[in-house]
């Protein structure tokens, strides 16, 4: 029994001197697997995301649009890189105002029908009720509309 006091001791004393070492000599002013200090001190108010919805696939058209990350026993990708694809697309259409994501033009098949949206949350209001969702990028027939 007493080694495991002084091990719980020996340990918190080394956690704690890593911790504050870390707080004086790291450029971050903390070094990550000993304490994340500014982990929930700092998060945006204002947040963007976008998401697609996919009324038709080729030849097959859904009753409802289905979210594009829901159709994952088709595209076999994880949210994740999907979300990684909505962010490349988000920068190109910041700076070019043009849509070339091979990602899309090699999944959606001619005939396909997707819009993409985004959603703006926020969280600085002090009556939030609900994100405010826009038209960014439409695809129908072939072409491709932006919207502004």
């Amino acid at each position: 029994m007493k080694f495991y006091k002084n091990f719980i001791i020996i340990w918190s004393v080394v956690y704690l001197v890593f911790a504050l070492a870390g707080r004086s000599y790291s450029e971050k002013n903390e070094w990550f697997p000993f304490f994340r200090w500014s982990l929930y001190s700092k998060s945006r108010d204002k947040l963007e995301v976008s998401f697609v919805m996919v009324s038709k696939l080729g030849d097959s058209a859904f009753a409802k649009p289905k979210d594009l990350k829901k159709l994952t026993e088709i595209h076999h990708l994880y949210p994740g890189d999907i979300n990684n694809e909505y962010i490349k697309i988000n920068k190109d259409l910041e700076k070019n105002k043009s849509f070339n994501n091979l990602f899309f033009k090699t999944f959606f098949s001619e005939g396909s029908e997707y819009i993409m949206y985004k959603k703006y949350f926020d969280l600085s209001k002090k009556d939030y009720s609900k994100p405010t969702i826009t038209k960014q990028l439409e695809y129908r027939n072939g072409k491709i509309t932006i919207y502004d």
